[in-house]
């Protein structure tokens, strides 16, 4: 139970996480002050974020619970 409250809070925190992403992007292609700016801000940020979010993603489906919370509530 305590497994899945956890795994919850952790999806909503990453769909509140890719939302902010797609905010910036947005920001950087309205607000950018010209098109080369625009599409290297772009070309530096989509790849990191997508990385970041990848790997925390799978390295969150990795952490076995069962084993962690078998140590704390001992």
């Amino acid at each position: 139970m305590l497994t899945l409250i956890f795994q919850i809070l952790y999806y909503l925190v990453f769909f509140a996480m890719s939302l902010m992403s797609l905010f910036i992007v947005f920001h950087i292609v309205s607000y950018s002050y010209s098109t080369f700016s625009k599409m290297m801000m772009l070309i530096i940020f989509v790849p990191v974020a997508s990385v970041l979010l990848f790997t925390n993603f799978v390295l969150f489906g990795l952490i076995d619970f069962n084993q962690l919370f078998a140590g704390i509530l001992k």
